[in-house]
């Protein structure tokens, strides 16, 4: 019996020990879980007031989930929140976000000048070198090398491209690009000039306008190479060379003994062409299309402004004018900001959006009477054609004011063929103002034809100003000739004015009064006639 006491004394003993043991764990883990509780109350409200001041969220929503948080029964297993990340400079080539945000922070930096690759050659920049250029257009197997001088200025700037001798007898602009070239200094000069003096070396030496082909070599660009001898040679030209270029100077001159004053030869709807061609000093621009085929067509085609300056004639070396294309192409590299000296021209750059050939009625011996760039009034001679079996003479009158920018030589000439280039300085405002008159003269005459008189009444009276600008329309289908007499001017508009009168019945009296004659009438602008508006050049240019 007493060992049965001892033992339930020993274990009761032993379940007051446990159970007093159990109490103090309680205790300690209740307040560990107390003071884990305020760390994460206070925690969850530095969170809250840091991205308050940072982003202004809804602080109000995260004071609530913080005291729902906070209020919980304790867990087996309390996860405890993650602490606020701290903020770990960024330090480059440490991570890849490093390096993007500095990729985007940094300014973007400039461009290197460096070596030009060309022809299988490379230049450092402040160097010159004359490359060796392969057309490949040889009869017979045998190889020549074109030469193309390369000056690699010293600091960045454009690609300037100066090609001549396209055409094999027009040797002006051999004589241009050497001098240009000749006067260049690479430490002076901003960018690169490329030039290639003689494109139809063998052309040249035959001196024949033609490749040896008899193929016109400005027609072949721009090019294949597995086409005849000219449109190879235009294949390897333009694509070794042709487009590196920024910007192209075409040089030529004109052809069959006639002789171009100094201009340029540009389409100046073009914007990057019109700028282009306003960088050149005051030698004349006459707006042409570039006929298919050309090197300037394919080279402005590719993104690659082009102008062609035709200067003198064929066969022989004028230096007057190749003084004025030197003096021309230097202007426009000093425009562009590649050499450091000005050129100062005293007048200002003539515009020609209009210009005619004239041919000869007769054939016969050519003597001139103008020379290149003079101002010829209307009805001004401007040279004799003799025929020397009857001794009959044809003279040539200039039918409009104008400025000789092209004449054939003095020689025997057939009929038909071009004598003068006659130019006649319009501004693209003139044309604009000639489209809008052309547009009123036939919308008049559609709605005369269909019988259209209520819907002329409709409209707002036409003033005095208007009516006068519509004159020189209707003048122009009478002929030329009659435009010019401040008469019949005046009697066409009488009939102009009339006419619409007689034939609206139900119109009121109001336009009759509103066409009268305007005191202080604006000046007429004469129309140009077909045969004078800008034309795609062709063999006589």
């Amino acid at each position: 019996m007493s060992r049965r006491l001892i033992l339930v004394l020993l274990c009761f003993c032993f379940s007051a020990a446990a159970t007093e043991q159990e109490n103090q764990y309680e205790e300690l883990y209740d307040q560990k879980l107390s003071d884990i509780e305020e760390t994460t109350t206070e925690i969850s409200h530095q969170q809250v007031e840091v991205d308050s001041n940072l982003t202004e969220p809804n602080t109000e929503d995260d004071s609530v989930e913080a005291e729902a948080g906070s209020g919980s029964e304790p867990q087996a297993e309390l996860a405890l929140p993650e602490p606020p990340k701290p903020i770990i400079p960024i330090v480059a080539g440490k991570t890849d976000q490093a390096s993007a945000s500095q990729t985007t922070e940094e300014p973007p930096q400039e461009e290197t000048w460096g070596p030009l690759s060309l022809l299988n050659t490379e230049l450092s920049p402040n160097s010159s070198a004359t490359l060796d250029w392969y057309s490949g257009h040889l009869p017979g197997g045998f190889e020549l090398a074109t030469p193309v001088v390369v000056i690699h200025g010293k600091e960045p700037g454009p690609r300037v491209c100066i090609t001549a001798a396209v055409h094999g007898d027009e040797v002006n602009g051999v004589e241009i690009a050497r001098r240009v070239v000749k006067q260049l200094e690479p430490e002076q000069l901003k960018g690169t000039v490329i030039s290639v003096p003689v494109v139809n070396i063998d052309g040249l030496f035959r001196k024949d306008r033609y490749m040896s082909d008899r193929r016109d070599l400005n027609r072949a660009f721009p090019g294949s190479p597995n086409s005849s001898t000219a449109s190879r040679v235009a294949y390897s030209l333009f694509n070794s060379i042709i487009r590196h270029c920024d910007s192209l100077v075409d040089l030529h001159s004109g052809s069959m003994f006639r002789e171009n004053l100094t201009q340029l030869r540009a389409d100046l709807t073009i914007p990057e062409v019109s700028e282009l061609a306003n960088q050149f000093g005051a030698i004349p621009v006459l707006q042409s299309i570039a006929p298919s085929g050309s090197l300037r067509g394919a080279a402005t085609a590719a993104g690659i402004p082009t102008v062609v300056m035709e200067v003198g004639g064929p066969y022989t070396v004028d230096e007057k004018q190749v003084d004025t294309g030197v003096k021309a192409v230097q202007s426009y590299l000093s425009s562009v900001n590649m050499l450091p000296r000005s050129f100062f021209w005293s007048s200002p750059q003539p515009v020609f959006y209009a210009s005619q050939w004239l041919r000869a009625r007769d054939g016969g011996i050519l003597l001139n009477r103008v020379e290149l760039g003079a101002r010829v009034n209307k009805g001004q001679l401007l040279g004799t054609i003799s025929n020397p079996i009857t001794d009959d003479v044809e003279e040539v009158f200039s039918p409009f004011n104008a400025v000789v920018i092209g004449r054939a030589q003095n020689q025997v000439v057939s009929a038909g063929f071009a004598i003068f280039n006659l130019g006649e300085r319009r501004t693209i405002e003139d044309l604009e103002q000639e489209g809008e008159q052309i547009k009123k003269q036939v919308a008049a005459q559609n709605a005369e034809q269909l019988g259209m008189a209520e819907g002329q009444a409709e409209q707002p009276a036409i003033d005095s100003e208007q009516q006068i600008e519509q004159t020189p329309a209707a003048t122009e289908a009478a002929g030329p000739e009659t435009t010019t007499e401040p008469s019949q001017n005046s009697a066409n508009q009488e009939a102009s004015v009339e006419e619409p009168a007689a034939t609206s019945e139900a119109a009121p009296a109001e336009p009759a009064t509103a066409v009268q004659p305007a005191t202080d009438p604006a000046p007429v602008l004469e129309p140009i006639p077909e045969e004078r508006m800008p034309q795609p050049e062709d063999e006589d240019g």
